[in-house]
Formats: C-alpha cells, structure tokens, sequence
C-alpha cells in the first residue's frame, strides 16, 4: 500500500464502506462544539477529505488523520492538507507516539478499512483509550475476515518467503465475541456491534484484481522483475479458491465480504 496514486484510483469499497458507517451512525453520536477528531489509517487522504470530512465539518474544530505510511501521509497533505484537516505519520501499535503526542486530546476517533491490517489489535485499542478524552467515542469498520491474508495462506512454495515478512500474516481471526472483548478489555463500553455479509461488484475482473494490487504488501517485497509473474498466480489462485464470483455473460466480478463496524465510548 505504498502506492498512493494506485489506492486512489481503486479504493470503491472503502469509500463505500466509509458512507455506509458514517450515514448509520453520525447522528447517533453525541457531539459537543469545536471537536477535535482524529481518523485512523487515512491512506492517501481521499476517505478522510471526500466522505468524513462533509459529515462533520459543521460539528467540529480539527480533523487529523494519520497512517504509518509516511508516502501516504505527504501525499494526503500534498492534496488535501488545509488548516481544518492535517495528515501526519503515526503507527497507532506505537504506544509512546501514541501517549506522548496524542494523550486524550480527542474527541472522537473514526478509522474505515484499516483494522484488519493491524497485527497489535490490543495494544492499538489501548492507544486509541488513552488518546480519547473522557466521553469520547469510537467508530470502527474494518474487515471481520481479510481476503488477502486468506489468499497468502493458498500460495505456492516459491511465493512463500516473501509472504513470511508480512507482519498481517501472524494476525490470527478473531470472532464477533473475541473482538467485544477486545474492546471492552481496552476500557470501552460498546454502544453497538454489528456486522453482516455484503456484496461489492466490479465491472470485470481486471478491474478487481487491480483493487487487489492497490492493497497488497507483497509487491514491496517481491524483486521487480517477479512482480508480473506473482501477478499472474494472484489471478490464477483467486479463480481457483473461487474467492469471487464472475458473471459468464457480462465479466461483472462480485466479491463477497464480511465487514463490521464497532461504535464505543469511554465512560
């Protein structure tokens, strides 16, 4: 995910996702005047500046979106930066960058499509407690199953050294009960959890398999010169797990995914 003009271009799904959270919730969150908010995994800025931004610019004094992708971040500024929204590098895993920039100094934190890649979940949950002020909220929609972390697990031998650097291939699967622990582990008390199967479809499947790129740490690993070859397992393997389901008359690729959203506060 270091290519920001890549993830851009090909990030349907999570602009979706982040319009469905937001029009569910934003509303039936409490909020007071000259709110400072921080958005967590902003990759290159668009989530934050396009679809978070319009539902709180009325309500709020600051939004700051941070993501440990420094590449990310300068190119979130670069575009989107004004003296209302700011970008900066930060690894919410980091409890010391966490503490000692950010200790209780928001309001609300919001984060879409970014948890399913942190390995730390319950130090990352923590960081997020102790960066809300008392009465603050959460809101939190990520992936319950990770389709790319599934597909590492089916490739072939030669890919697998490649795979092993991969810190989100340790990340274990956690259940909706597991994850409310969690939470409520960290010092959260859950307002409402809910997730449920939904559908996204491409226009055709190079279309998808270019979403799937825009996404996939391993093309930061792979030498320059295999990354046409490991492209072409990637579409091999997808076909051959049936991890999506492609139209035989139109080329339409839909592929089914498991997200939930975790709405909290800190009493």
């Amino acid at each position: 995910m270091l290519c920001p003009e890549r993830y851009i271009k090909n990030n349907g799904i999570q602009q979706r996702e982040a319009k469905d959270a937001l029009t569910g919730y934003i509303e039936k969150m409490m909020w007071t005047s000259n709110e400072i908010v921080l958005d967590i995994g902003c990759g290159p800025g668009d989530v934050t500046s396009d679809i978070l931004y319009p539902f709180l610019k009325n309500k709020i004094k600051q939004l700051i979106g941070v993501d440990k992708s420094v590449e990310m971040v300068e190119y979130a500024n670069s575009l989107f930066g004004s003296s209302e929204m700011d970008f900066k590098a930060l690894d919410i895993e980091n409890a010391k960058d966490c503490g000692s920039s950010y200790s209780r100094g928001f309001n609300k934190i919001f984060s879409f499509f970014c948890f399913h890649w942190i390995h730390n979940k319950v130090d990352s949950l923590l960081n997020m407690h102790s960066m809300l002020k008392s009465g603050g909220e959460i809101l939190i929609n990520f992936l319950l199953i990770n389709p790319l972390v599934e597909l590492y697990k089916f490739m072939d031998d030669e890919w697998q050294k490649y795979i092993k650097d991969l810190k989100q291939m340790s990340q274990d699967s956690f259940s909706q009960d597991e994850l409310r622990r969690m939470f409520i582990n960290a010092g959260f008390r859950i307002i409402n959890m809910e997730s449920s199967v939904k559908i996204y479809t491409y226009p055709d499947y190079s279309t998808f398999l270019d979403a799937v790129r825009a996404v996939d740490d391993m093309y930061s690993n792979l030498p320059q010169n295999l990354h046409d070859r490991y492209s072409i397992h990637v579409k091999d393997k997808i076909r051959e797990k049936q991890m999506v389901e492609i139209c035989p008359n139109t080329g339409e690729t839909i592929l089914k995914y498991l997200p939930i959203t975790v709405h909290a506060v800190k009493d």
